[in-house]
Parts: structure tokens; C-alpha cells; sequence
């Protein structure tokens, strides 16, 4: 008997029951989730009863140009396989035709990735192999089973791709429960399960130690690799010389650097991104393309580019578009009439020997480059002939007919409007005739290539002969420029709420794995502060009335730990005792200081202040009528009100620009989140 209802898992939750009111017989709720996923498979062109899915249609919609190079998107329901790159033996029987219903499910609901779906199947590979023994019947699933076939994965995989499989071995579970597909309820999850120490997890402990683990936090020496590569990588070099592959990626590094971007912001950039503020100031425009509310929608967003990297940043900004200006030019001519090559002869027979000039092709075997493309040729009098209407369909394959970023409900980015754009094989560095006639998106692969993630694919450092300074190779991700440049202004000071939206961040709390400095190195850059007379509050106070050296001595002992708190920064050391203050810290907190002058907190300032000008007011008003507020709360938001202002006074705001503030943002309608 089905037993009772199924409650919400607390790891990866299965979607919602797809069979109605799930029946006491766990056999009809199979058959009904199954007809019902066959009626509806999301996966065009799929064979329902093939081992082997090829799911790259579904995934069209969404394919961003940098992707371009990702191979063909496949499910494969199958068993573990004993051969390294070979199929296991396919999935039989009802426990197949159930897997394949609970993916569908989940994409139809969720939309996930093929790759997260690949996972899911793998996950369920272990639940099958522990079923062995009950003929692989999926009513007969129990707790054990999970429990065996975790333990198996475990033993097989490594700890962090264990961890992640088995929250979707939690998953499938969910999902099983929810449809009432198996006799006994499982709501399994596995007892064991810690989340690893992944391999770049660096984060600094106290006195500056790191988990030992490698480091996402790049060199300084391979920044200033890539500074040297800059002023050193030939200019102005031709499309067929492989050298200009490499001054384009040095350009698209540089701009990473500078700019913090990920990969994917910075490879979807369009055509002129730079623009003019309303100050005067340079930005950016970008897409944001992680964090959206569904899987093809388009934000647009705009950065202010660092007062010191602006110059470069323009600089290279405008090299790389002149480089990749004749690629752009080919993409508009197709967007425009539709065919690539307008220049071909308009007759209907055309032979081998006017291919190469006709299309810039260097090698001599064009029956191979004919058969490459499904052209259809024929030997007439000894030489290669094929109609025109062949060859430019066939040419096509070489093309990128698709968007740079599909946009079905905003504007997306047309190949020929963005900027980093190539000519097809102009990143193969001459392992590849350029095709000056197509043009291609510069992809996240490219870029990996470039720097050095492939062991078959020398990076540029080893080619060029540059290593660190103790011999060692340089060693970069794309992503560790955004590591480098956040930490460094983490370093200079920049706020918690600034580091957040500069990057582009929609999460604060994210913003703390890319900040690298051990709490002694935050510590001791806030004692320089105060000791520097740039910070008030209770212990500058103290400080300031010292001694020079007695206030070093101090501030050494005083300050254990720094948090940033929105308008200022707490010094409490929650390891030793709870908050005081019940995390209330401009309540004339002894922990709390601030920055004078800080006009990176003016926004946050403002608002904490109008929310509790509005409290007051809101306050007085029922004291007037019915005295319902106690005065303890009175005076808390007066003494908390009062310390906001003294910060937004060393800012020239007042209470009348506040009042003036309020009006115009409509202060009055929202509540206090704090």
C-alpha cells in the first residue's frame, strides 16, 4: 500500500507529482506517468525506446554563440559501462521507461541542462545496479537499496562528484515518493552526505592559511604575463596568420582583467559597449546571463569601468574591434541577402580549379573539402564539378546562422552585432585554413585553449617561453581574472555592497567567495584606518586618545575580526560570544565604526535612514492616539536614526534632503528589512 503523504526533501527536490492523485497501486501510477510523459516527450525527434537520446534540438533555443564548439547533446540510458568511452548495455524493462518519464518531468518543469540530466541518470545507474537482486524492479525499491547504492558510489567516484550525484540519487527518490511509483515510501536521504572540500576551495583561514587545495586566486605574475603578452604580441597581423589569433585573445584577457567579467559576459559583448554616463563617466554594457528569471530571456546591464583601466579598456576595446571587423562584415552580408559568398559566379557548373581563389582555400584536396561539407560533386574530363547551389548550402556548415544570445522575450544579440566575432578556423593558430568566407563566435573553449586548460593544447605561456619566476609554468582560468580583480579591491577597501553590484553579483553572500584575505589581513587594514584617522565610532575614539604606540598595541588586540555590515563595518568576534546587540548595530554599538566620507554607502545609508524616519513618524502617530508603542523601542529608533545621520552629515545630507529623498523614491510604501 502507498503509504501517507510524501514530505519536502531538504536537498534537491523532485518536480511535482505529474499523476494527478497518485492510486494505492504503485503499477497504475507507472503506467499513467509513463503514457503521460510519451505524449508529451520535450526532446523533438527522439525514439522513445532508443538507448541513446539526441536532445540538441531541445537545447536551440538557448545555445549562446560561445558555445558553438559544445559537441552534440546527448542522453544515454544505459548501465555503467567497463570499457573507458563505450556504452554500457542499455536500460530494460519498466525501470527504463520510468527513468526516461521522470527526465522528461524534470525538463519540462524545470527546463534543466542535458548535462544535469546526464547526472541524473548516472545517479539512477547506481539505484539499478543495487536492484539486482530484486530483477530490477522498480515497486521494490526500499530505503536499502539507496542506501547500498550510495555507499557503492562512494566507493567508486571521487568525493566531490559523489557529493553530487547523490543529491540527485536524493532527487530520484523525491520523485519516486511523489508519483507513488514504488510499494514502501522511501523519503530517503543519505545519512552520510557532508559536503567536500572542493579542489579550488581556497579560502583563507586565520593567519593567512588556505585549505592547501589549488588556488583559484591567480598569480600577480600571471597578470603581469598577460600585461607583457600586451605590449608584445604583433598587431595588425593578417587573418591567416596564426598570430592574430593570439593578439585577439591577449585583447579579450585584457579587458577580463580589467573588467571582471565572466567569459560568457565578456564573449557576448556587443558591437560598441562602451557608451557615456549622464556624469560623464565611461560603462559598459553587457548581458547578464546568469542569475535570469528563465533560461532565454536577455537582461542588459551597465558597469562603470575603474577610473585607472578606462584608457586600456577603450584601447583594447577598439583594437579588438578593428580586428575582428572583416568577420563582422561577412555576418552582416549574411544577415542582409542570406547566403554567404555573393561574389560566386552566377553559373550553375562550377569546377575545382576555380574553387581555391574562389573561397581563399590554401589546400589542394577539394574532393576531401567537398565531401567535409555534403557537397555533392561528380568527375567530369578529370575534374570536379558541382552546381553553385550545392556549393553555397554546403559552405553554410562553416557559418554561424544562429544568434550570439537568443532573446524570445528581450532583445537578443545577432552574430553580426557583437563583437567577438572571428572567421571560421581563425582560432586554430594554423593547424586550419582560415575561411575568410564564414564567420564564427569566439568561444569559452577558445579561451581555455588559450590559456592553457587542454594538456593536447599548448597555452600561450608555453609557447612564448613565459614562466614564474621559480621556474614554474602559469597556470590561469578565465574566472580567475574575476578572482583577481575582486580581490584587489577587496584589498583596497571597496565594500561588501559595492564588490556585490559592481560584479554584477544577484546574491551579496556569493561576494565572500571571491574575497581572499585571511581575517588578520582584514584586521590589520582597518587598524591602518583608524590609525590613519579615516574611521569613527567607539574604538577609533579610543584609539585616537592614545598614545601612538599604546593605540597600535590596542587596536592589535582589540580588533579580532571584521564584518561588513551596509553602512558601516562590525568588529565583534562572533566565535567568542553571540551579538550583543541583537545584529542592531547602529544602535550605539561599541563594535561598529565607519568610514568618514564613504559615498559608496550613501545609497544604503539613505534608505536605512528613510525607513526609520518613517518608523518615528509611524510611531508618534499611534502614541498620540493610543500609546502603543513601549519608549525602549522609542529611543532605539531615535538612537539608531541619530547615528545614521551623523554618517550621511560627513556626506552633506540632511534631514531635508532626506524628506526630498523619501518623495521622490516613495520611501513611504515599503518596510523596514533590517
Amino acid at each position: 500500500m502507498l503509504a501517507g503523504k510524501v514530505t519536502r526533501r531538504k536537498s534537491m527536490a523532485g518536480p511535482t507529482c505529474a499523476v494527478g492523485m497518485p492510486s494505492e497501486n504503485w503499477a497504475v501510477n507507472r503506467e499513467k506517468l509513463v503514457s503521460r510523459a510519451r505524449a508529451v516527450i520535450p526532446f523533438p525527434g527522439v525514439e522513445w525506446d532508443s538507448a541513446v537520446w539526441d536532445v540538441t534540438r531541445a537545447y536551440e533555443h538557448r545555445t549562446r554563440g560561445y558555445k558553438a564548439d559544445k559537441p552534440a547533446q546527448r542522453l544515454l540510458f544505459t548501465h555503467h559501462s567497463q570499457i573507458s568511452r563505450s556504452l554500457g548495455a542499455p536500460l530494460s524493462g519498466p525501470f527504463s521507461d520510468v527513468v526516461k518519464a521522470l527526465v522528461c518531468l524534470r525538463h519540462c518543469q524545470r527546463g534543466q541542462s542535458s548535462s544535469s540530466h546526464m547526472v541524473f541518470v548516472r545517479a539512477v545507474r547506481y539505484v539499478v545496479e543495487a536492484m539486482a537482486d530484486r530483477a530490477h524492479d522498480i515497486g521494490e525499491l526500499t530505503a536499502d537499496h539507496l542506501d547500498a547504492a550510495a555507499a557503492l558510489l562512494f566507493a567508486r567516484e571521487r568525493e566531490t562528484s559523489a557529493y553530487k550525484v547523490v543529491g540527485h540519487m536524493e532527487e530520484h527518490a523525491d520523485m519516486v515518493d511523489r508519483n507513488g511509483l514504488c510499494r514502501l515510501r522511501l523519503d530517503w536521504r543519505y545519512r552520510r552526505k557532508i559536503r567536500p572540500r572542493f579542489p579550488s576551495d581556497d579560502r583563507c583561514l586565520e593567519d593567512g592559511e588556505t585549505s592547501g587545495h589549488r588556488s583559484r586566486l591567480p598569480d600577480e605574475q600571471a597578470i603581469r604575463a598577460i600585461g607583457a603578452l600586451y605590449q608584445s604580441v604583433a598587431h595588425n597581423a593578417a587573418p591567416t596568420d596564426p598570430v592574430s589569433a593570439d593578439r585577439i585573445m591577449v585583447l579579450i584577457a585584457t579587458v577580463m582583467v580589467c573588467t571582471g567579467l565572466r567569459v560568457g559576459e565578456m564573449l557576448t559583448l556587443p558591437e560598441r559597449p562602451i557608451s557615456l554616463a549622464e556624469d560623464g563617466s565611461k560603462i559598459l554594457r553587457y548581458a547578464q546571463l546568469k542569475g535570469r528569471a528563465d533560461d532565454v530571456a536577455v537582461s542588459w546591464a551597465h558597469k562603470p569601468l575603474l577610473t585607472e583601466t578606462a584608457a586600456l579598456v577603450e584601447e583594447a576595446m577598439e583594437e579588438l574591434h578593428e580586428a575582428t571587423e572583416g568577420a563582422r562584415i561577412v555576418a552582416r552580408q549574411y544577415a542582409s541577402t542570406g547566403a554567404l559568398l555573393a561574389n560566386v559566379p552566377s553559373e550553375v557548373d562550377l569546377d575545382s580549379a576555380a574553387l581555391p581563389a574562389m573561397i581563399g582555400l590554401r589546400s589542394k584536396a577539394v574532393a576531401q573539402f567537398l565531401r567535409a561539407r555534403k557537397i555533392t560533386y561528380r568527375i567530369v574530363d578529370g575534374r570536379i564539378r558541382f552546381s553553385r547551389a550545392d556549393l553555397l548550402k554546403g559552405l553554410e556548415l562553416d557559418h554561424w546562422t544562429l544568434p550570439v544570445i537568443p532573446g524570445a522575450f528581450g532583445p537578443g544579440l545577432a552574430l553580426h552585432e557583437a563583437l567577438c566575432v572571428v572567421y571560421a578556423n581563425q582560432m586554430h593558430r594554423g593547424t586550419r585554413t582560415t575561411l575568410m568566407y564564414a564567420a564564427r563566435p569566439i568561444t569559452d573553449q577558445n579561451v581555455s585553449d588559450f590559456l592553457g586548460a587542454r594538456h593536447a593544447c599548448p597555452s600561450i605561456f608555453e609557447r612564448r617561453g613565459i614562466i614564474c619566476d621559480d621556474g614554474t609554468p602559469i597556470a590561469i582560468r578565465s574566472h580567475g581574472f574575476r578572482h583577481f580583480l575582486n580581490h584587489m579591491l577587496d584589498e583596497g577597501g571597496a565594500p561588501d555592497l559595492v564588490q556585490t553590484k559592481w560584479f554584477g553579483r544577484k546574491h551579496a553572500a556569493d561576494t565572500g567567495a571571491y574575497q581572499h584575505s585571511s581575517p588578520a589581513e582584514r584586521a590589520a587594514h582597518v587598524a591602518s584606518e583608524i590609525m590613519g584617522g579615516r574611521m569613527k565610532g567607539a574604538v577609533p575614539d579610543i584609539a585616537g586618545a592614545l598614545p601612538v604606540n599604546r593605540a597600535r598595541t590596542f587596536l592589535f588586540a582589540r580588533i579580532h575580526a571584521v564584518h561588513d555590515v551596509g553602512p558601516g563595518m562590525c568588529l565583534h568576534d562572533f566565535q567568542m560570544s553571540p551579538c550583543p546587540r541583537h545584529l542592531q548595530c547602529a544602535d550605539n554599538c561599541d563594535d561598529y565604526i565607519w568610514l568618514k566620507h564613504d559615498e559608496s554607502r550613501l545609497d544604503e545609508l539613505k534608505r536605512q535612514a528613510a525607513v526609520v524616519f518613517v518608523s518615528l513618524r509611524n510611531v508618534q502617530e499611534q502614541i498620540d492616539v493610543k500609546a502603543l508603542v513601549e519608549p525602549d523601542w522609542i529611543r532605539h529608533l531615535c538612537t539608531r536614526y541619530d547615528q545614521l545621520m551623523v554618517q550621511l552629515a560627513m556626506l552633506d545630507f540632511v534631514e531635508a534632503d532626506l524628506v526630498r529623498y523619501m518623495d521622490r523614491r516613495g520611501h513611504d510604501d515599503e518596510s523596514d528589512p533590517c
